[in-house]
């Protein structure tokens, strides 16, 4: 329009901030970090094809990695550290390109089996705390994050 202003753009800082969760696919990859940025890598790679994240706090939103089906939601109020052989509540989804991935030591659950999701939507809180309902075998606040079927694309 002859005459107008061309609008200040928004501080890379404040375009980054409300761009949580990370909403960018990691180079090279059809997933996403399920937890806010930073992407915290707590654990390598370990157990089956996964990996541990953490800011260090229970009750920080997991993110599904990519869009899918959710399989399955496991709860349960054990304190036991085996329990579902010590992932402790856990969500399974799966992807269109045939991948499963798995949320472990999760607090709660927003999702339930049959649910569609989208890459980014909170699918759980954190959980892990050792001795808490659901905690399974934990060292602390964390999501494992295990993928079957492909490669983690977060391994190092």
């Amino acid at each position: 329009m002859p005459g107008g202003e061309i609008p200040a753009q928004a501080p890379v800082a404040a375009v980054a901030a409300a761009a949580e969760p990370a909403s960018v696919p990691l180079g090279q990859s059809y997933f996403i970090c399920p937890i806010a940025l930073p992407c915290n890598i707590t654990q390598g790679l370990h157990y089956y094809n996964a990996i541990d994240f953490s800011h260090g706090k229970c009750g920080e939103p997991i993110y599904a990695a990519a869009a899918g089906e959710v399989l399955k939601v496991k709860l349960t109020d054990s304190v036991s550290p085996w329990a579902f052989n010590g992932a402790g509540n856990n969500i399974s989804i799966l992807h269109p390109n045939g991948v499963v991935t798995n949320y472990g030591h999760i607090a709660s659950s927003f999702v339930q089996p049959g649910q569609q999701v989208s890459q980014g939507q909170i699918i759980a809180l954190m959980g892990g705390q050792p001795g808490t309902p659901g905690a399974g075998q934990s060292t602390g606040c964390h999501v494992h994050f295990a993928v079957i079927g492909a490669r983690n694309p977060f391994a190092q």
